[in-house]
Order: C-alpha cells, then structure tokens, then sequence
C-alpha cells in the first residue's frame, strides 16, 4: 500500500536525517561508526536537496531514482551488521537494523510513480 505522498517522503527524510546526525551523540557508538553515520547524513541531505520534489531544491534527481538509492541503502543497512561483525545486542548492530527497516519500510510505503511536475515538460 502506498500511503506516503513524496512530500510525506521528504517529511521522513528530514526525520531520518535529523536521527542520523543525533545518532553519535545519542549512543555510543565505535568512531568509525559515528564517521560512517556523519557520511549519510552529508549524502541523505544531499540526495534530498536534489531530488526532483517539494523538498528538493535543486530537483536534479528524479523522485523514482531517490527511491531506488533508498531501498539501496537501506538494504546495506541491514547487512551491515554481517559484513563488519558488529557485536550481538551492540547499539551499531542495534542502530544499523533499525535505519535498515526504516529504509526499506519507508521505500515500500512510498508512492515512487506520483509525479507533481516533470523537469521534462514543465514551462514554467
């Protein structure tokens, strides 16, 4: 069921961000983990302000292609734990899992094919 709009989208977005930053000062995290969650933030942010919807700002991306690196991410996410071997019942494994599902959930929530306006046919 897509029950998200794209500005519901860029909604959770800012949320996501917002947790992400906070994430090193929240919990104890390894410092390689609180670089690689600065990293994200620096590209969620990116990728929000150049996607082609109302929370965009430069609106290069096209809203399906901010889906995809999305569901992308989110599915690194939830391996992560696998490939770095984060300790069982670690916050890294704990907060990687969690992101991960937010991700992915989000992603299936999302309505990808809504399209307010078109970079390609616009006037105006």
């Amino acid at each position: 069921m897509k029950i998200l709009s794209p500005t519901a989208h860029g909604v959770v977005d800012v949320m996501f961000i917002t947790f992400l930053a906070m994430a090193p000062i929240m919990f104890d995290l390894e410092p390689a983990v609180d670089t690689a969650c600065f990293v994200m933030v620096g590209g969620y942010l990116a990728l929000t302000l150049l996607t082609d919807f109302k929370m965009g700002l430069i609106r290069l991306v096209p809203f399906p292609i901010h889906g995809w690196l999305d569901l992308l991410t989110g599915i690194a996410l939830l391996a992560a734990p696998f490939l770095f071997h984060f300790p069982a019942g670690s916050a890294e494994r704990n907060l990687s899992w969690v992101l991960g599902a937010v991700s992915v959930v989000t992603w299936l929530i999302t309505d990808w094919k809504f399209q307010s306006r078109s970079m390609m046919t616009d006037n105006g």
